[in-house]
C-alpha cells in the first residue's frame, strides 16, 4: 500500500530499511552523567520494535563545560560513556532500525546552573535559561569543532550508524548562521561564507575523526521566521548547498521560529499537516543528497504522498512516534485506523516539569515503557460500568476491556465525546476529533458496550451488579459564588454557550474573564470580525494563559491581537451588575468599573458528580473518579486518569 514509504533508502553508504525516521526530542530519561538508563533504552527500543527505519536520538552533549541544556542529557563528551551508547545501539539494531546521535551545543541557551564555565555564543546574547553569553573566541571555536569531531568518534565506536549535527533552532551553531545573532567582524561573521565557517570546520573535524564513509547529516533551519532581519529560505538553500559541497550526506530540513511570536519549530495544534513541505521541496530541488524533513506528518498516506511528489526522501517526525511507537508497523499492516494519533497538543513538552521527562497525552505509556508491566488479562468477564464518554471515560473503558473486563459505558448526551466535542468545536482544533475517533474506534474494537442518551440512576447501576464503576461524568463551568452578582446578573454566560452556538453574540461589548486556553479560544470566536464585538480579556495572574504552553498560547493570542482584543492582567473580577462589572488590581487593590453587554466566565470547571462518592460505593463496587469528575484538567490528565484507573481495577 505504501510502496515508497517502505522502500529502502540510503544516507551516504548506509541503507535504511524504510523511509520513516523518528527525529530528535529531549526525553530526559538518562542518568545525570549522560549515560543510559533502562527507561531510556526501553523508550527507544519500543520505537525500533515499532518499525521505524531510523532513530535520531535526542540532543547529545559534546561540551560538558559550556554545552549542557538539561539536567538529564545524553553525553558523548566522555570516553567512559562509549559502553553506555553501545548498549543503546545494541537494543535497536536487532529490530533492523538504524540509529544516529544528534550532536549539538546550546550556546547562549545552555543552563548557567549546569555549566561550570561562562556561556558563549556567536555574539553577546541572553539565552532562554536566563544566562548571559559572551562572544566565543577563535580558539574556543576551534576547540568546539574538535569536540564535535571527538563526540562523533565516540558515537561511531559505540556502534551507532551515523550522526546528525543540530545547526538550527537558535542554538549555538545557528547563532552563527543568523544575521540577527551574529554581529562578528572576524572570519566567523559578515558574509555567509564566514557565518558558515564553523559548520565547515565541524564537518572537517568529524571527517578527520570518523572517516569519509561515516554518515553525516545536518539539521538546518531553512527559514527563520523572525521578520525582515532574519534569513529566509534563499539563504537556507545556499547553506544546504554548501554542506553538500563539503561532503555532508543528508539534510534534515526544519524551521526556527522559537524567537518569534509563533512556534514554527515545534508546531501546536493550529498548524495543518504538511504546512512547511515547501521548505523541504525547495531543498530537494537544489541538492542531490537525501532530504529528510519534519513536515507535521501525521498519517502514513500523507507521508507516501510527499514521497511520491518528490518533496522529501525520508518522512521525519517525533511526536507521531511518541503517540504510537507502532505507527510504522500498523501502517505496513494496513491497520491505519488502529494508530494512536498525535494531535499536536504540546503536552509532551508542557508536562515536562510535572513528569520530569517526556510523556504523551494520548499514550500514557510513553516515557514509562520500562516501568509498566504488561497489561494483565484478569478481567474474567467481570462488569465495569463507565459513566461519561469524555477522554477519561473512553480511555478507561477500552483499557478495562483490554484487560478482559466486560464494559458498559453510559453517556447522557446523544453523542460520545464529552469535553472533546467542545474542544474540537473551537477554532483550528480539528485534530481533537482525531483523538475522539480513535478512542471510539478502540472502544468498539475492544467490545465496549456504548450506550448514548442514557444517564443511569443508582438503581439501574445497582441492577447491573458491577465489579467497578468509573465516574467520568466530567465538569461544568465554574461560577464562583465569591464573585458578587454572578448568580443574578443577566450579563453572565459561559464558554459552553459561546462555543456550541447557543449564544450568537454580535455588536456587543464583551468581557471574557479568565485567559486559560478555553477563555482565549472563546475570545477568538467572539472577536471574529464578522461579529463586530469589542472583546476584553481579564486575567488575575501577571500574564495571559499562565498554565498553557507558550506555543499553544501564542497560537491564539496572535489572532486575538489581530482582532483588536484587549488584555488586562493582574485584574480580578469582584462584582457583576446589570450593565457593568467591577474588577480590582490584583497587586494594588484599586477597583475599576467597566460597562459591558456580556460577561463570559472562563474560570475552569467544577466536577459534575451527579452522585456522591459514598452513594456509588454503597453499591458494593470499586469506584474511581477520573478526568474532570476528579479534578479539572487537560486532555493529558484525563487520558492518564482513565488509563491508570483501568490498571488499578
Amino acid at each position: 500500500m505504501y510502496d515508497l514509504l517502505f522502500s529502502p533508502g540510503k544516507i551516504g553508504g548506509l541503507t535504511l530499511p524504510n523511509r520513516i525516521a523518528m527525529t530528535a526530542a529531549s526525553a530526559s530519561l538518562s542518568q545525570p552523567d549522560g549515560t543510559m538508563t533502562e527507561d531510556m533504552l526501553a523508550y527507544y527500543e519500543a520505537r525500533a520494535k515499532g518499525g521505524v527505519g531510523l532513530i535520531i536520538t535526542e540532543m547529545v552533549c559534546v561540551d560538558e563545560d559550556r554545552g549542557v541544556l538539561f539536567p538529564r542529557e545524553l553525553n558523548a563528551a566522555r570516553e567512559e560513556n562509549i559502553p553506555s551508547f553501545r548498549s543503546l545501539a545494541d537494543r535497536v539494531h536487532p529490530h533492523g532500525t538504524k540509529i544516529f546521535a544528534q550532536l549539538f551545543h546550546p550556546g547562549a541557551n545552555a543552563d548557567p546552573k549546569l555549566n561550570p564555565l561562562d556561556l558563549i555564543s556567536a555574539s553577546p546574547a541572553r539565552g532562554k535559561k536566563r544566562g548571559q553569553a559572551r562572544a566565543a573566541t577563535v580558539e574556543e571555536l576551534e576547540a568546539i569543532a574538535e569536540q564535535f569531531g571527538q563526540a562523533a568518534r565516540r558515537v561511531k565506536e559505540s556502534g551507532f550508524d551515523g550522526v546528525e549535527v543540530h545547526a538550527g533552532h537558535h542554538y549555538f551553531l545557528h547563532s552563527f548562521l543568523s544575521p540577527v545573532t551574529n554581529h562578528r567582524t572576524d572570519g566567523y561573521g559578515g558574509s555567509l561564507e564566514n557565518r558558515t565557517r564553523i559548520l565547515r570546520e565541524i564537518v572537517e573535524a568529524i571527517r578527520a575523526a570518523c572517516g569519509e564513509d561515516f554518515p553525516l547529516m545536518f539539521r538546518i533551519s531553512l527559514e527563520e521566521y523572525i521578520g525582515k532581519d532574519g534569513y529566509h529560505a534563499d539563504t537556507g538553500i545556499k547553506i544546504c548547498q554548501m554542506l553538500e559541497g563539503w561532503g555532508v550526506d543528508a539534510i534534515n530540513v526544519t524551521a526556527s521560529g522559537t524567537d518569534s511570536k509563533l512556534s514554527q519549530s515545534v508546531e501546536p495544534m493550529y498548524y495543518p499537516q504538511g504546512w512547511r513541505k515547501h521548505l523541504a521541496k525547495a531543498v530537494k530541488g537544489t541538492v542531490s543528497i537525501p532530504v529528510l524533513s519534519v513536515a507535521l506528518i501525521r498519517d502514513p498516506a500523507y507521508a507516501e504522498k510527499l514521497l511520491r511528489e518528490g518533496v522529501l526522501d525520508f518522512a521525519g517526525s517525533v511526536r507521531t512516534h511518541l503517540a504510537d511507537p507502532n505507527w510504522a508497523a500498523k501502517a505496513r499492516a494496513g491497520q491505519e485506523e488502529d494508530i494512536l494519533p498525535c494531535i499536536s497538543c504540546m503536552a509532551c513538552f508542557a508536562k515536562y516539569d510535572q513528569a520530569g521527562h517526556i510523556t504523551c497525552a494520548v499514550n500514557p505509556e510513553t516515557g514509562y515503557e520500562a516501568q509498566l508491566p504488561p497489561f494483565p488479562q484478569d478481567g474474567a468477564g467481570r462488569l465495569v460500568v463507565v459513566r461519561g464518554s469524555g477522554p477519561a471515560g473512553l480511555e478507561g473503558a477500552w483499557m478495562a476491556a483490554r484487560r478482559g473486563f466486560r464494559v458498559v459505558l453510559f453517556e447522557k448526551a446523544p453523542q460520545l465525546g464529552g469535553q472533546l466535542r467542545l474542544a474540537m468545536a473551537t477554532p483550528r482544533k480539528e485534530k481533537v476529533g482525531w483523538l475522539l475517533e480513535s478512542l471510539v474506534h478502540r472502544c468498539r474494537q475492544a467490545g465496549v458496550n456504548l450506550r448514548t442518551g442514557w444517564a443511569p440512576t443508582l438503581e439501574e447501576i445497582q441492577a447491573l451488579h458491577p465489579y467497578a464503576i468509573l465516574d467520568a461524568t466530567g465538569g461544568r463551568p465554574s461560577l464562583p459564588a465569591s464573585i458578587q452578582g454572578v448568580g443574578e446578573s443577566p450579563l453572565v454566560c459561559t464558554p459552553v454557550e459561546i462555543i456550541t452556538g447557543q449564544l450568537d453574540l454580535r455588536e456587543e461589548s464583551i468581557v471574557v474573564v479568565g485567559s486559560g486556553m478555553t477563555g482565549l479560544e472563546t475570545a477568538e470566536i467572539l472577536s471574529h470580525r464578522d461579529r463586530n464585538n469589542a472583546v476584553l480579556v481579564l486575567e488575575a495572574a501577571p500574564r495571559v494563559a499562565p498554565g498553557a504552553s507558550g506555543s499553544n498560547r501564542n497560537g491564539v493570542t496572535w489572532v486575538l491581537e489581530g482582532n483588536n482584543v484587549v488584555f488586562l492582567t493582574n485584574r480580578t473580577l469582584t462584582k457583576v451588575g446589570q450593565d457593568r462589572i467591577w474588577f480590582a488590581d490584583s497587586q494594588t487593590g484599586e477597583e475599576y468599573v467597566y460597562p459591558c453587554d456580556r460577561v463570559v466566565l472562563a474560570l475552569g470547571t467544577t466536577p459534575t458528580r451527579p452522585y456522591a462518592l459514598e452513594d456509588l460505593q454503597a453499591l458494593g463496587a470499586k469506584v474511581f473518579r477520573v478526568g474532570d469528575a476528579a479534578q479539572s484538567g487537560q486532555v493529558w490528565d484525563a487520558v492518564h486518569d482513565g488509563y491508570h484507573a483501568a490498571r488499578s481495577l
